[in-house]
């Protein structure tokens, strides 16, 4: 197959199929992208480019080869030889990049953008997959009605949510440390109170007390978000029921009943609510 000639054409072709495909990457700008092609494989965007097409191709094309990131331990030659196999199963036209000395490929601008393109589809490839795609493939919108006016009183609502939530997961984390701490207490644990930290502290501290959650995740919510199913309910505790469900139930029984008379004694004998 004849190759295609570089130029501005190229580049233009890749920027506009990256976009359609959906990347949100740093070469979506033509500097980028032509100072990326000119540093090839000494590029960390380039290779996580290349990487990132090759897992959009994989799962389409039922591929045996893939490539991969290269973070951690892997070379420069190791990607090389996974660029070179996974372009071989895709009977790549472009010689200079399957043939020869395999250090010498991708030196050239040109070639790195030959690569993109070849591991990119067309657009209209593109087209027809969208084509394809059922227009009640997301579901509908679990908001019926349009914000207008009611946007503010549904951030402020939002914030309360937020704030509230946020004051359960702090004491949700408190709980967690304090229950992580007594397991510390033992003869036979206090010999591994390092090995406990290593394991614990990277996960404990990867949490967040605070929401996320804004308006935007209202409206891309689809209406399945808004199927509720009762944990507590005979179709579900028919495969989780066991017998220390009947211990753990008493003690939660006993807890709550004792709070809540400790409140009334701690409020005068006049009887309220804690819940």
């Amino acid at each position: 197959m004849k190759e295609l000639p570089p130029g501005p054409a190229m580049e233009s072709d890749i920027l506009d199929a990256l976009e359609a495909l959906g990347y949100t990457g740093p070469l979506l700008e033509e500097e980028a992208l032509k100072k990326a092609a000119e540093n090839g494989l000494a590029s960390p965007e380039f290779l996580e480019l290349c990487a990132w097409l090759g897992s959009q191709i994989k799962p389409l094309c039922n591929m045996e080869e893939s490539i991969t990131s290269t973070d951690g331990d892997k070379d420069i030659e190791s990607f090389q030889l996974e660029i070179s196999g996974f372009l071989k199963e895709m009977s790549c036209p472009y010689s200079s990049l399957i043939s020869g000395d395999i250090k010498q490929r991708l030196r050239e601008k040109e070639d790195c953008l030959k690569l993109l393109l070849k591991l990119l589809p067309s657009n209209s490839a593109i087209k027809d997959i969208l084509s394809k795609v059922q227009n009640n493939h997301v579901g509908k919108s679990l908001l019926t009605k349009p914000l207008n006016s009611g946007q503010e009183r549904l951030e402020k609502i939002n914030d309360a949510l937020r704030s509230e939530y946020e004051c359960r997961r702090r004491m949700l984390m408190k709980r967690l440390d304090v229950t992580v701490q007594s397991f510390g207490w033992s003869d036979r644990a206090k010999v591994k109170t390092d090995d406990i930290a290593r394991i614990y502290q990277p996960k404990r501290y990867a949490l967040s007390p605070k929401s996320t959650i804004t308006l935007a995740h209202l409206l891309a919510a689809r209406e399945d978000l808004s199927k509720i199913i009762r944990t507590s309910s005979g179709s579900t505790r028919e495969n989780t029921v066991c017998a220390i469900n009947k211990v753990c139930s008493f003690f939660l029984s006993l807890k709550g009943y004792v709070l809540s008379f400790f409140n009334v004694l701690r409020d005068g004998g006049n009887l309220l609510v804690y819940h």
